[in-house]
């Protein structure tokens, strides 16, 4: 068994994918714990209709986001990082204005529609139209946010990608609010302290990309510029954004549904639970860190072996890192909730339907991420747009009170619950039995089963 561990170590794609997943994993992990104690905050000072609040604020601008960055960042993560295993800093800086220059107009026309359609979006998820109208001039901070956090994640700069990515917003947001909260108690500081925390890792990431970039292209020699044209940049940026937007419409899908046919409290006792069970995902997000970048650097090089071995050691370390968490997760689930509050505790069974969720996320391994790194992201936004349908269907059958599984007490945030989980079981499931199509292996592990 030493021998083996010794073997693996000696190993420089699994040595790279051990470092940098270790330090996401452990970035990823207080990120985690300090969104838990942002909500923990939110929820304690202002209840679970302040929680809700909040939450169906953000995920408004989230979405005016998601469709002004048009797929930008995960198309920065793809190239940044081919350009940069080539040495081509030269396509780099160029790739790069390219990309701010589309960013900053597509940013102010979302700004734009999202300020003028506040109210009958407001009105549609019972949210406060205040709260979106001030948003709106928040869509370009966050947008270039994203971008330049993926694009150090181009670089393989993990420990910068995953403290902005993880960490940032919901550590600035808790020191804001307590600097807010001193002189103002109203319902509006949470939303208040995460647009002053936006402001301020937007100007951090920036920064930090810059420096990154100039430290990493200083003392070597450009190659010659790979001329990528505008219309070449959104040519394969438009199918990102739109599997970005289905992965959104899937994320947040059963927040906005139950906005609508719920109450905002109902809203912060869901959101609660699937914060909780993210922490079940934090090995797949810790690992996806650097694989992704390695998928693309394999793929540009067409070892498709290679490709191979990277996936099936990242999916086995996705699997360990997890399990322990979920396992935890379904023996204390009052435990967790309860110290929220009372009101809280209503979300228990939410909370174990998102967990599990999130275990078979665990057993398929990056497959998301292999697809939109090896050129598949037609497949990959296909396969997440018919679980988007799959996700909105269920969510409008079992959440309202009265519907086929009421009687087993999927409704309301159980049957939010429960519609999320079989549309990420689906959209894994799937992409598992594509990538075995194309590339001839499973992602998936189980210990003691061949693949």
């Amino acid at each position: 068994m030493i021998k083996n561990i010794h073997k693996l170590l000696e190993d420089k794609d699994f040595a790279e994918l051990v470092k940098g997943s270790s330090i996401s994993f452990f970035l990823r992990f207080g990120g985690l714990g300090a969104g838990y104690i942002l909500t923990l905050v939110i929820a304690n000072l202002f209840g679970a209709k302040g929680l809700g609040d909040y939450v169906l604020a953000i995920t408004v601008l989230g979405i005016f986001t998601l469709f002004a960055k048009i797929g930008l960042d995960t198309t920065s993560i793809r190239f940044i990082a081919s350009f940069a295993s080539q040495q081509k800093w030269t396509s780099i800086f160029s790739f790069r204005k390219k990309v701010v220059s589309i960013l900053t107009l597509t940013s102010l026309i979302s700004s734009f529609l999202m300020y003028f359609l506040a109210i009958p979006i407001s009105d549609l998820i019972n949210a406060n139209p205040k709260y979106i109208e001030l948003n709106a001039f928040f869509v370009l901070p966050l947008a270039f946010f994203m971008l330049h956090y993926q694009s150090l994640r181009g670089l393989k700069k993990i420990a910068e990608f995953s403290f902005f990515y993880r960490v940032s917003q919901a550590l600035f947001s808790i020191i804001s609010i307590a600097v807010i909260y001193q002189f103002i108690q109203t319902s509006e500081v949470p939303l208040y302290s995460y647009l002053v925390s936006l402001v301020i890792v937007s100007l951090l990431s920036f920064l930090s990309f810059q420096y990154s970039l100039k430290k990493q292209s200083a003392t070597k020699e450009s190659a010659v510029k790979e001329v990528m044209t505008y219309s070449d940049i959104i040519k394969i940026s438009i199918p990102l954004m739109f599997a970005q937007s289905v992965q959104y419409v899937m994320a947040w899908t059963d927040k906005l549904i139950l906005g609508n046919m719920a109450t905002p409290e109902e809203v912060g006792i869901y959101f609660t639970s699937f914060k909780l069970s993210m922490f079940a995902a934090v090995g797949l997000m810790a690992i996806n860190s650097i694989a992704s970048p390695k998928f693309a650097e394999m793929f540009g090089k067409n070892d498709l072996e290679g490709l191979k071995k990277v996936v099936h050691q990242s999916t086995k370390m996705i699997f360990w890192i997890s399990v322990p968490l979920i396992v935890i997760f379904f023996v204390f689930p009052n435990f967790f909730l309860g110290l929220f509050g009372d009101e809280f505790k209503t979300g228990v069974t939410a909370f174990i339907f998102l967990s599990c969720g999130r275990l078979i996320s665990s057993f398929s391994g990056s497959v998301g991420n292999l697809l939109q790194m090896t050129g598949n992201q037609n497949v990959y936004g296909t396969i997440l747009f018919l679980a988007a349908i799959l996700n909105i269907s269920f969510n409008l059958m079992f959440i309202p009170e009265e519907n086929l599984l009421s009687e087993y007490g999927i409704s309301g945030i159980n049957g939010a619950a429960f519609s999320s989980m079989c549309s990420l079981s689906f959209w894994n499931l799937s992409m598992v039995l594509f990538i075995k199509k194309k590339f001839g292996f499973y992602t998936f592990y189980i210990p003691f089963l061949k693949r």
